[in-house]
């Protein structure tokens, strides 16, 4: 009787997942600055909010409990995909190792995906439970409006974190065509934060931008499940926004994935 002890293989997309994290975990101090970092902006929009809301009762809909609320986690959830995955994306590009990629059984939009999640896991992760929880405790948040709001919440900041790996991902892309990949990473965090209505609140923005912002995905990354939590989208609104959102990420996996072809096939053409 064989008495050799078979470990069962750990599926590949988990594998990459776990070698992200351990690389999260390893790099201690950066996966530490990133998250104060966070904190750092949160505190500064806080103030600012607090001035604009001194003897207002309400703007543009928002109580100062709800905007608050909305404004220290619409930085936690911003953070669930950090800059990490983009510029090692890019880096591999640049360097030539992305060639070990295009001769890997993988596809490359999953396992950049993966290493999104596992890095989400550390940084993004503990980033929103501690602010949830210096939140709650020392700011006073909101919590969610009741426990549907918070259930579809979970469910949208799920696919918002699809959606805007997904971006992230194309927009590393471009890094096939481009000398340097730092521009393009500030110009999509930057854009990311605005239309996501990280910045401020889309219901704010002038009437063109919020147009906009409303019909682009990257609504789906902060705004959506804030509206959601906040309680301000419920019965069909929110499986309407729920459905936006879902189209969106999936739209945006076939393009990526077109994309990456796109990008693979300039390399065979240039040779490599």
């Amino acid at each position: 009787m064989d008495d050799t002890i078979r470990l069962r293989p750990i599926p590949k997309y988990v594998s990459i997942i776990q070698t992200a994290f351990q690389q999260a975990i390893a790099y201690r101090v950066t996966t530490l600055f990133n998250i104060a970092l966070t904190f750092i902006w949160v505190f500064i929009l806080y103030y600012l909010w607090m001035a604009a809301f001194s003897g207002r009762d309400i703007i543009g809909g928002f109580t100062w409990d709800q905007m608050r609320t909305y404004v220290v986690l619409a930085y936690a959830i911003n953070a669930l995909v950090g800059w990490r995955v983009g510029s090692q994306m890019m880096g591999t590009i640049r360097t030539g190792e992305i060639l070990r990629d295009l001769v890997r059984p993988l596809n490359y939009c999953g396992s950049q995906l993966s290493m999104a999640a596992g890095f989400s896991i550390v940084e993004g992760i503990i980033s929103l439970i501690i602010t949830i929880a210096i939140g709650l405790v020392v700011l006073d948040l909101q919590p969610p409006d009741s426990a549907g709001a918070a259930a579809l919440f979970t469910v949208s900041l799920l696919i918002g974190f699809v959606t805007k790996a997904l971006i992230v991902f194309t927009v590393s892309l471009l890094t096939f065509w481009t000398l340097n990949g730092v521009g393009l990473m500030w110009a999509q965090q930057a854009i990311i934060a605005v239309l996501s209505g990280t910045l401020v609140p889309i219901a704010l923005m002038p009437e063109w931008l919020r147009i906009l912002a409303e019909v682009l995905p990257m609504r789906g990354i902060v705004s959506t499940p804030l509206m959601l939590y906040l309680g301000k989208a419920s019965g069909l609104d929110a499986l309407g926004l729920l459905a936006l959102q879902a189209a969106w990420a999936t739209g945006l996996w076939f393009f990526a994935n077109w994309a990456r072809q796109r990008a693979f096939n300039a390399v065979e053409i240039q040779g490599g």
